[in-house]
This record gives structure tokens, C-alpha cells and sequence, in this order.
């Protein structure tokens, strides 16, 4: 099972953005929003719920990422950032595609709001990586590259 999770978002447009790019490129994903605040929890929330469930999709709602991990349980764990707040190497779709194909449960974290994911919640990962850029190309062109690539794989597997 593949769980996308925006973790520490504040806007409600963001959210929805957010949550466009997975349904637009991972359907099949279980969407997890963890620590949302503000607009993001008041107004985008409701938003993406509606539309998560209009389209057959899950969504899960969690106040902490260590939540969302102690809920879903997943094999792998990898965090998004830029190389200068932590990331040691490129993120690598295949290695998810591969845990996929074996039955395994992924779960790609990607920070609302900058600074983006909190220390704390780096060390909960398996490996903090970057997609696309080294450099800070935010959150949704992050998750549009890493959905993308691990989706043109998994086709190429099925064919």
C-alpha cells in the first residue's frame, strides 16, 4: 500500500493542491494530513474529505506524523526535504516500486510549510531524500515527481 502524508500544513489551498496531485496520480494511495492547522484544518480538510470520498479514495487525519506511522504501520518511511534540512540522497522510485510488488506498505512524507518536516519527524524516517532538485522545489512539485516516476514504473512492470 502506497500512503502519501502532507505533514505540518497550514493552508487550505495547499491542501487541496495537495491532495489533486495524488488523486490525479496515485488513486489508489491512503492520504494522510498530520498536523494541520489554521485554514488548512478548518477549510481544507472539509474540502479534501469531500473529495477523497467522492472519488472512492481514504483519507486519514492525524495531529502528529508519529501518529499517522503508529496508525498505518508502514514497511518504509521516507521524508522529503532539500539537502540543506536533511536530505543524504536522491530518492530512488525503484526501491518503492520494488517494496510495492512485494506487498509492502510505503509511506512518502512531504512538509507543508517551511521549514518543512521537523527534525523530530526526520528521525522517524527511513531515509530523508530529495526528488528532482537538491534545492527547496516545494512540496507539491515534489510529490508530482516522486508520484510520477513511481507510477510510469509500476505500468512499465504490468505491461
Amino acid at each position: 500500500m502506497l500512503i502519501v502524508v502532507y505533514n505540518n500544513v497550514g493552508s487550505a489551498g495547499k491542501v487541496e493542491g495537495f491532495v489533486e496531485v495524488t488523486l490525479g496520480l496515485a488513486p489508489e494511495a491512503l492520504v494522510v494530513i498530520s498536523r494541520a492547522y489554521g485554514a488548512g484544518a478548518q477549510t481544507g480538510i472539509p474540502a479534501v474529505s469531500k473529495r477523497i470520498f467522492k472519488s472512492g479514495g481514504k483519507l486519514l487525519v492525524t495531529s502528529t506524523l508519529k501518529d499517522a506511522i503508529e496508525l498505518t504501520r508502514p514497511d518504509y518511511v521516507y521524508v522529503f526535504e532539500p539537502a540543506d534540512r536533511g536530505s543524504t540522497e536522491e530518492f530512488n522510485p525503484e526501491d518503492v516500486v520494488k517494496a510495492l510488488n512485494d506487498g509492502k506498505s510505503v509511506m512518502l512524507v512531504f512538509g507543508g510549510e517551511a521549514p518543512g518536516n521537523s527534525l523530530v519527524d526526520q528521525e522517524l524516517a527511513h531515509k530523508v531524500v530529495w526528488v528532482g532538485s537538491k534545492d527547496n522545489i516545494g512540496a507539491q512539485a515534489s510529490l508530482a515527481i516522486a508520484l510520477y516516476e513511481i507510477k510510469r514504473r509500476l505500468s512499465k512492470a504490468v505491461e
